[in-house]
């Protein structure tokens, strides 16, 4: 049989797939002379021009080249992560647009005032409550005192008033004992009171019933003592805040209760000459 000419082959159908020069291929059922085409071909400069690119692009890096449908376009277009909250925090501003202002340390006092509160006491009351006049323990401190007696009957109680008149809390020791003929401790025994926390304005007062002496109807002179100091130390010498007395009173013969004015040896009514609470 004789080979088919040319313009035979043409118009000759291809039913398979074939390699056209090693660089494109045709697609099945691909017609010629006038006949549909079912074949797309790939343009074989394009695929041999993207080939040589992606080889030779990561040839210099060792890195494999990006594919071929990733556009600028899409790459650009990415969104960009959004801030940490750690950063959002730090760049808000208030909401009423003004920085606030770092508020000032406390001093010493006022912290100290805020870790320790006040030590706590019963104010004096009742009748037959007599006491010396405010003094400064030391004078011209910002530590005031005034000893103080109360008589029930022939039972006679004795105690010490501190009053802060400072502008910041301060710490006192104290000690408390009563003259009664001679100087003598409390019946319970010593009465040292330390790390006595006092506010600004604010006043102190000992406990009268740990300082409480029973029937001193026997004409001796009788009087409270108390020594204070503005110290944290208790083993500071309180007698440096200056001796604080009550008035001086005593039982007459016929048991009345008479006080002594105010350096005189006049004596009279206590509730007239030492009314409580004291005027200075």
């Amino acid at each position: 049989m004789e080979a088919p000419s040319t313009s035979d082959r043409t118009s000759n159908e291809i039913s398979g797939g074939s390699q056209v020069g090693g660089n494109a291929y045709q697609a099945k059922h691909m017609h010629f002379g006038g006949r549909s085409i079912g074949l797309t071909v790939v343009g074989l400069a394009a695929v041999g021009a993207l080939a040589y690119v992606a080889v030779n692009a990561g040839a210099g890096t060792g890195q494999a080249a990006a594919p071929a449908s990733q556009s600028p376009t899409a790459a650009s277009t990415a969104p960009s992560p959004s801030p940490s909250k750690s950063a959002t925090a730090t760049t808000t501003p208030p909401a009423d647009g003004k920085a606030k202002a770092a508020e000032p340390a406390p001093s010493p006092e006022r912290a100290k005032a805020i870790v320790k509160a006040a030590t706590g006491s019963t104010p004096y009351s009742g009748k037959n409550l007599y006491c010396g006049g405010w003094r400064g323990s030391p004078s011209g401190s910002n530590l005031m005192a005034s000893a103080c007696t109360q008589v029930t009957g022939s039972d006679v109680a004795f105690g010490v008033m501190l009053r802060n008149v400072g502008k910041s809390q301060i710490t006192v020791g104290m000690t408390l004992k009563y003259v009664h003929g001679q100087t003598l401790d409390c019946p319970g025994g010593g009465y040292p009171a330390h790390d006595i926390r006092i506010d600004p304005g604010t006043t102190w007062y000992s406990n009268l019933g740990l300082c409480s002496v029973g029937s001193l109807k026997d004409q001796i002179n009788f009087q409270a003592l108390g020594e204070a100091l503005e110290t944290s130390d208790e083993h500071a010498s309180l007698s440096l805040g200056g001796a604080q007395h009550s008035p001086t009173a005593t039982f007459t013969t016929a048991g009345v209760l008479k006080c002594r004015e105010k350096d005189s040896s006049v004596w009279g009514s206590c509730d007239t000459l030492w009314p409580y609470p004291p005027v200075s």
